[in-house]
């Protein structure tokens, strides 16, 4: 029998770079992700069928292939088949839009590989079982030190709210669009997408790390260090790690304003700091593009738009913007010209975007 996964992306308005500090974030889910559609295989094998990437086959328990864009199912496989010996794979056509555009769509495919092979295999997987086999599935076999905010965000996603996430209890509190709340989501993409294993993505992880255990003795993460303590110690530091745990410090104090500030349906405030994280992103996370920096700029700069910040890592893809609903339209529109006018030659992009329930 044929059967369907949609696994939505997911955007991050504030949180930049601290879900991996054990830090506090903010996220929702878009009506854009990954789609598979899937029937079983008697055997071990899976095949999958893409219409951009082309078709692709492997074996559960063959090594996994990290130049190719089957590592993420290759991954998925191995994390899963560790805590429950799978016996069989599937047949998939994979559907996907934005791939490398600093939506999370990694995070997205690979849950969507998760649940089938689950489902393909009688396997129950909870939420909490899900967040965790995404999460080891990219830091322990692909090899990049993420945070718990992608598979978090993509697993407990609602409609119609703004997802609260703590990192370390890895707790979701939905926050409620209220019906005053006339706003809208933008993404523009800029037509440079990223790989974020081949990015400074890594270094600035390893970076920040670093000014935790500077600051006390045994820590580990930015989180197991209070901002007092920062802030008494912050000189001792080499300038390229006061930056980084600078930022990180000023991020969560966004989150927990920008938590407040959409529970009041305050727009305006949020939008501000959209802008303020992409400021501190640009300036102490030292993580953005000239591209995106001006495609931040000019989105910014429209009317109708409360503010914006980098999707993603930062380094390259897209730009996300909140914007009045009834100006998201034709704000996108000029977003898109204003851009194309300045980069002709990258194959850039915009919507306005409705937001989506979690992983289905």
């Amino acid at each position: 029998m044929t059967k369907h996964i949609f696994s939505p992306y997911r955007i991050c308005p504030i949180g930049a770079h601290v879900d991996h500090q054990g830090g506090v974030v903010l996220g929702r889910t878009i009506n854009m992700g990954t789609t598979l559609t899937y029937s079983p295989l008697a055997s071990k094998e899976i095949r999958i069928k893409s219409d951009p990437l082309g078709k692709t086959r492997f074996f559960i328990g063959d090594e996994i292939d990290k130049t190719h864009w089957v590592r993420y199912a290759q991954a998925a496989a191995i994390v899963l088949d560790k805590r429950h010996k799978l016996r069989r794979g599937f047949l998939g056509q994979l559907n996907g839009t934005l791939i490398g555009a600093g939506l999370s769509s990694s995070a997205s495919v690979s849950l969507a590989y998760l649940k089938a092979l689950a489902d393909v295999n009688n396997i129950e997987l909870p939420d909490q079982v899900l967040v965790q086999l995404e999460y080891e599935l990219e830091q322990d076999v692909l090899g990049l030190q993420i945070g718990l905010l992608d598979p978090l965000a993509i697993v407990h996603g609602k409609r119609n709210a703004l997802l609260f996430m703590d990192t370390i209890t890895a707790s979701v509190k939905p926050i409620f669009d209220s019906p005053s709340n006339v706003s809208m989501w933008i993404v523009a993409y800029s037509g440079v997408s990223r790989e974020l294993t081949k990015s400074g993505f890594n270094t600035r992880v390893l970076e920040c790390r670093q000014a935790a255990s500077l600051l006390k003795d045994g820590a580990q993460i930015l989180s197991d260090v209070p901002r007092q303590l920062f802030e008494e110690k912050k000189t001792t530091l080499p300038e390229n790690l006061r930056r980084r745990a600078e930022h990180f410090y000023g991020e969560v104090e966004r989150v927990h304003r920008g938590a407040k500030a959409w529970e009041d349906s305050d727009m305006e405030l949020f939008g501000k700091l959209m802008n303020q994280s992409c400021e501190s992103s640009i300036r102490l996370y030292e993580s953005g593009s000239e591209i995106l920096i001006q495609l931040h700029e000019i989105a910014s700069s429209i009317n109708g738009v409360y503010g914006s910040r980098f999707s993603g890592g930062g380094y390259g893809g897209c730009v996300v913007a909140l914007a009045n609903r009834d100006l998201a339209e034709s704000a996108a529109m000029e977003i898109a010209e204003k851009f194309s006018a300045r980069h002709p030659e990258l194959r850039s992009i915009v919507y306005d975007v409705e937001t989506s329930d979690g992983l289905q």
